[in-house]
């Protein structure tokens, strides 16, 4: 499998340790993702989830939740964008 490739955020920032298996097993996600463009937009779609519950739990309104996970789902999307090139 020499032409496997990770695309998640980490090994196209250089991190080498970090697989798509790893991020896909680490965030629950489709093992089918692994050595495809798709896993990103996968990890922040259960990231902005995960946020999302993490803010109410603090006790942020729903509005103020989802405002603040759709603020960070978009770094994300940056960051993959630029890792990208």
């Amino acid at each position: 499998m020499a032409d496997y490739k990770n695309y998640n955020l980490f090994a196209l920032q250089g991190d080498t340790e970090t697989s798509d298996a790893d991020v896909c097993e680490s965030l629950g996600l489709d093992p089918a993702l692994a050595g495809t463009p798709k896993i990103n937009d996968a990890a922040i779609k259960k990231m902005h989830q995960s946020n999302f519950d993490e803010y109410t739990k603090q006790g942020l309104s729903s509005q103020e939740a989802i405002s603040k996970a759709d603020a960070n789902a978009e770094l994300a999307r940056a960051r993959v964008r630029k890792a990208i090139g």
